[in-house]
C-alpha cells in the first residue's frame, strides 16, 4: 500500500541523514588534515620564511575551496531533501476499491486481462512489473506495490546490491505511471525514492529529470530549476542532462509578450 511505501520512505529518508553525517565527517576529517599541513609548513626549519608564507597561503585558499563545496553541497541537498519530503507527505492514500459483495445487487464484473502469475525471482517480476505499467498501467500499479512489499531491502549488504538496481526500476516504472495518469505528487514519491536512496542506477538521471517536470507540473519552478541543476552537475554525460540543459536554457528565455 501508498502508506506502507510511505513509512518505508521515512525510514530511508533516516538513512539518508545518517550518511550526510557521515559525509560531514569525511569533509571535517580532510579539513584536519588540511589544517595539519599548514602547522608542519609553519614548523619546517629548512624553508625560508617566504616559502612557507606562499604554501601557507596556498594551503589556506585549498581549505577556503573545500569549506565553500562542502556548504555548497549541504545546502543543494537539504533543499532537494526538503521538496521531497513536502511532496511524499503530501500524497493523498488511495481511496479503497468499491468491495461488490457489500452491494448484492452488483456482480462483480469479469476480469479483464488478468496478469500472468507471478514469478517468484524478483528480477523476473520486476520485469513483469514495467512490462505491465507499459501496458496496463492500473494492473501495473498493483504488481509494483506487491514487489516492494514481497521484496523489502535485504539486511546484508550483498544481498542489497543485487535488490537496489531492480527496486531504482520498480519506483521509475511506477513513478511513470503516476505521471500519466496526472498525479504528480504520487510520482515524485516514486523518483524521489530513486534521487534519494539508488543516484546511481541507471534510472536516477531521468528520475531526477521527471522530478523537474513534476515540481513544474505542481507550479514549483524553482525547485524544478534546482533539479535541472543537478542533473547537469552529477550527471553531466547522461542523456538527461542533454535534455536538462535544452529546458534550462528555455527558462532562461524571456517570456513572450513581456516587455524588455
Amino acid at each position: 500500500m501508498l502508506e506502507e511505501r510511505i513509512d518505508r520512505l521515512e525510514s530511508d529518508r533516516k538513512d539518508l541523514e545518517q550518511e550526510l553525517k557521515k559525509q560531514k565527517a569525511r569533509q571535517d576529517e580532510l579539513l584536519g588534515q588540511v589544517l595539519s599541513s599548514v602547522e608542519k609548513i609553519e614548523k619546517g626549519a629548512n624553508k625560508t620564511s617566504a616559502d612557507v608564507g606562499v604554501q601557507v597561503e596556498q594551503v589556506q585558499t585549498e581549505l577556503s575551496q573545500l569549506r565553500g563545496q562542502l556548504e555548497q553541497f549541504q545546502h543543494q541537498t537539504g533543499e532537494l531533501q526538503s521538496a521531497f519530503d513536502t511532496f511524499k507527505a503530501a500524497v493523498p492514500a488511495p481511496q479503497a476499491a468499491a468491495d461488490p459483495a457489500a452491494d448484492p445487487s452488483k456482480k462483480p464484473e469479469a476480469k479483464k486481462n488478468e496478469a500472468p502469475e507471478r514469478p517468484t525471482d524478483r528480477k523476473a517480476f520486476a520485469e513483469l512489473v514495467e512490462k505491465t505499467c507499459a501496458d496496463e498501467p492500473a494492473a501495473g500499479r498493483k504488481l509494483a506495490d506487491e514487489w516492494l512489499r514481497k521484496f523489502p531491502k535485504p539486511d546484508s549488504v550483498a544481498e542489497a546490491k543485487g535488490w537496489a538496481p531492480l527496486a531504482a526500476r520498480v519506483h521509475f516504472a511506477l513513478g511513470s505511471v503516476y505521471m500519466e495518469q496526472k498525479e504528480p505528487r504520487a510520482a515524485l514519491s516514486e523518483f524521489g525514492e530513486i534521487v534519494k536512496n539508488h543516484g546511481r542506477s541507471e534510472q536516477a538521471p531521468q528520475a531526477l529529470l521527471k522530478s523537474a517536470d513534476c515540481f513544474a507540473a505542481l507550479k514549483m519552478g524553482a525547485e524544478s530549476r534546482l533539479a535541472l541543476e543537478e542533473i547537469v552537475n552529477s550527471y553531466p554525460k547522461s542523456e538527461a542532462a542533454k535534455a536538462a540543459k535544452a529546458k534550462l536554457a528555455e527558462l532562461k528565455k524571456p517570456k513572450s509578450g513581456k516587455k524588455k
